[in-house]
């Protein structure tokens, strides 16, 4: 028998704007609304105690970092709860000085998608601890993986219907920290509805941020002195990678990007780290920009831990990325643990969109049903408008598209005078 997943990968492939249209429409209907409330308040009604919580994020780096705002939140409202948090390994450099968290799974290994191995450390986990409640807020762990779970487990069924309604709204922000805060005020509220819970602005629900030892301060200056960056010097990061065809900005985009960023005389340096998931792809780069405009570049050396890249982050005027997780990573507001240093906190974000939506994952300074970074500095969104695009279009990793169009639209003299402006 077809499972539901397998079906609706087929009905993507055959109609995406078909899907498009059910989910929305979905997404809006207030009784479908109403039922997943009940859903959600019966299984919190299964609670006898809450001392001891697993929360899992999504698999990828970026939903690491995000979901952290819901971890605080928990632990604001229920200070003597434990939290045991399941995520991606690679981010764990930069959560592991989190003190919010009881213990650290940083266990699964794949981008993307959970392999069979992340699948059977998860289940190993489950089997072996004996939990309250879990927050499951990846939507590719079956039920399948919990059934060995005693504690009742919380799906993210209504947050994603809630994102979707708030995508095709005008007057909300669909952004996904902001709505995790939302949806997790409500949540908490549901447990315990005796507590009392502090109104935050919208401004401050939208704000990720990131905990970290003065090491890791220390240690970008050592790299940056290495790599002969002059902090007092005009810096941008520049990311050509990501984690998709349908999300990595096309290579004659980005030649005309950086010839025209590397143009600008107000700019001394340029940073580009190597491709992890495109490998290769700053040689192909490198190669067609004239040597005179070459002489800007820095290379970040490949096996630069990720920490560290972050401290770069933090050490430049702008970052410039397509949508993948050194934007979650820079829009995050950065703190160093029992330490008189500081981050700067001050980089201007320049996001880069193709399939994925700007207005779900990004980050704008400008528009009105956008959310703002955590940084004191604009953040600033572009991003393609093919008419094929649709929300189905998220769903990146099962799109199997005969031409990738996600980036029509996207002039990249656009980007540079936005850039031009911000130095001058």
């Amino acid at each position: 028998m077809i499972s539901l997943e397998h079906a609706i990968r087929l009905i993507l492939n055959i109609s995406p704007k078909l899907v498009d249209v059910s989910i929305k429409k979905t997404a809006r209907s207030k009784n479908i609304h109403s039922f997943l409330q009940t859903v959600e308040r019966r299984r919190l009604n299964k609670i006898n105690k809450l001392e001891n919580v697993l929360v899992i994020p999504d698999i990828n780096i970026g939903d690491a970092i995000i979901l952290q705002s819901f971890l605080s939140n928990l632990k604001k409202y229920f200070p003597a709860i434990k939290i045991n948090y399941a995520y991606q390994a690679k981010s764990f450099p930069l959560i592991k000085a989190n003190p919010e968290i009881e213990n650290h799974y940083p266990i699964f290994k794949s981008i993307g998608f959970p392999s069979e191995e992340d699948l059977e450390n998860l289940k190993n986990i489950i089997k072996s601890n004996d939990y309250d409640l879990i927050f499951n807020f990846c939507p590719y762990f079956s039920r399948n993986i919990f059934r060995s779970a005693k504690a009742p487990v919380i799906y993210p069924i209504r947050l994603i219907a809630e994102i979707i309604r708030a995508y095709s709204s005008n007057n909300q922000k669909a952004q996904i920290t902001f709505r995790l805060n939302k949806f997790s005020a409500g949540l908490l509220k549901k447990i315990d509805s005796d507590k009392e819970l502090e109104n935050r602005s919208e401004k401050d629900l939208s704000k990720g941020q990131l905990i970290l030892t003065e090491q890791v301060y220390l240690k970008t200056i050592k790299a940056m002195d290495k790599l002969g960056i002059d902090s007092d010097k005009t810096n941008i990061l520049y990311n050509p990678d990501s984690s998709s065809s349908y999300t990595i900005v096309p290579h004659s985009i980005q030649v005309r990007l950086l010839k025209g960023i590397l143009s600008i005389n107000k700019l001394d340096n340029l940073l580009m780290n190597c491709g992890f998931i495109f490998k290769g792809i700053e040689k192909k780069l490198l190669a067609e920009i004239p040597s005179h405009l070459r002489k800007k570049i820095t290379i970040i050396p490949s096996d630069t831990d990720i920490d560290i890249y972050t401290g770069l982050i933090d050490n430049v005027r702008i970052l410039i990325s397509g949508d993948t997780a050194p934007i979650h990573i820079a829009a995050a507001k950065k703190y160093i643990l029992d330490s008189n240093n500081s981050f700067n906190n001050s980089t201007a974000i320049i996001s880069i969109f193709g399939a994925t939506s700007a207005k779900i994952y990004g980050y704008d300074s400008y528009l009105p049903d956008y959310a703002a970074s955590a940084q004191s500095a604009p953040s600033k969104i572009f991003e393609g408008a093919p008419p094929c695009k649709n929300l189905t279009c998220i769903n990146k990793i099962f799109k199997r598209c005969p031409k990738v169009r996600c980036f029509e639209g996207v002039d990249p003299d656009e980007i540079v005078d936005y850039v031009r402006d911000y130095l001058t």
